[in-house]
């Protein structure tokens, strides 16, 4: 009886190993030991070079996607700046004509801002946008490009000069005195000092219109003291003596900067 139960147990192992390949087996002297899935330890060898090559077409993707955006940046850039090369150049042209028709030349500039919005010469074309408005006397539009202008470039102190002075002028031809002087002030700050005697010379004319000559001409000493070489120190010079005929120039400092050209 004991032999038959064992014989039985026997045949049932045998039966569980053969319905589950997985499962342990039965050797002939009872012992059991494991047996892998049929294939699975070539699939094992396998893997690590299955996943090595995964992580190869995955870098490579990444390198080809890098290229691909960087050529394409290189590629708006050069476009943009053709296209604002054209627009310049259109530009000077008109500058020497009175009866200039603007319309085109704007809407090159503006196609330079949306089509390429993120390029080095969307950064300054609103620039020559806001002074085509002044030309047509829209002051208004005029500014509200060189706030998107300002916008585009926060933080760089190269251009920034450039977009405060512009809304200096727009201001005043708008008459809001207040503004203009704010914005030439902030000229007057930039560590480059970047069209700072420019600045200087109109925070004096502002002052001029507003009949206030005292104001007029203290500015325009600073501008003679600061950059006694610069053009507007010598327009400056006649007007101070108109207002006060006997009064003569402060002579020129040892040494004095020169303003920083912008590039």
């Amino acid at each position: 009886m004991a032999y038959r139960i064992r014989k039985k147990g026997s045949t049932d192992q045998s039966a569980t190993s053969s319905s589950h390949p997985a499962s342990s087996t039965v050797s002939s002297n009872g012992s059991s030991r494991d047996r892998p899935l049929p294939g699975f330890l070539d699939d094992r060898k396998k893997n690590p070079l299955i996943v090595a090559g995964l992580v190869g077409l995955v870098a490579l993707a990444g390198v080809g996607l890098v290229w691909h955006i960087y050529s394409d940046k290189k590629k708006k850039e050069q476009e943009s700046a053709a296209l604002e090369t054209r627009a310049e150049q259109m530009f000077s042209k008109n500058m020497q004509n009175r009866k200039a028709d603007w319309t085109s030349i704007d809407q090159l500039f503006e196609q330079v801002v949306k089509k390429y919005p993120d390029s080095s010469s969307a950064r300054v074309a609103p620039l020559f946008l806001a002074s085509i408005q002044n030309q047509l006397a829209q002051p208004q539009k005029a500014v509200n490009w060189l706030h998107e202008g300002l916008e585009k470039n926060s933080g760089d102190t190269k251009i920034l000069p450039f977009y405060y002075e512009s809304l200096g002028v727009t201001f005043m031809s708008m008459k809001e005195y207040d503004q203009a002087l704010a914005m030439f002030q902030k000229v007057t700050k930039f560590p480059g000092k970047t069209l700072a005697d420019a600045a200087y010379f109109n925070i004096g004319k502002v002052y001029e219109l507003l009949n206030q000559p005292a104001l007029a001409i203290l500015n325009y000493r600073k501008l003679q003291k600061k950059f006694p070489s610069s053009p507007w120190s010598s327009e400056a010079e006649a007007y101070i003596k108109q207002q006060n005929p006997t009064a003569s120039s402060p002579p020129p400092p040892l040494s004095s900067p020169s303003p920083t050209p912008a590039k």
